[in-house]
């Protein structure tokens, strides 16, 4: 069984079944996630701070949204999107977004 430790100290179980994303959400973590999961608006970025080599391979939606925006497409180090990314062990990650972002009306 893999975990994901977050800064505070708290270890969540996972399964490399389940996206970080829905393991933050299941155990009550707060995370932007506007698109619902689907690599489209970026909102779930999170830093890995250990364990990157236990991560799925980054997908072409996830690398698209990721470089979008970013000088010369270049990918933020060590940055992932939670709705895409899996884990078959042991990390550390930082939330970037911890709040949904207000919509205005």
């Amino acid at each position: 069984m893999a975990s994901i430790t977050l800064p505070d100290g708290s270890t969540l179980q996972t399964s490399p079944v389940i996206s970080i994303l829905n393991t933050l959400l299941r155990n009550g973590i707060p995370i932007a996630h506007l698109c619902g999961g689907k690599a489209v608006c970026g909102t779930c970025r999170v830093k890995i701070l250990e364990g990157e080599e236990f991560l799925s391979p980054m997908g072409e939606a996830e690398r698209k949204r990721l470089s979008n925006g970013t000088k010369d497409g270049i990918l933020p180090q060590h940055t992932r999107l939670a709705c895409q990314t899996y884990t078959h062990g042991d990390i550390k990650i930082r939330v970037l977004a911890p709040r949904q972002p207000q919509i205005p009306l």
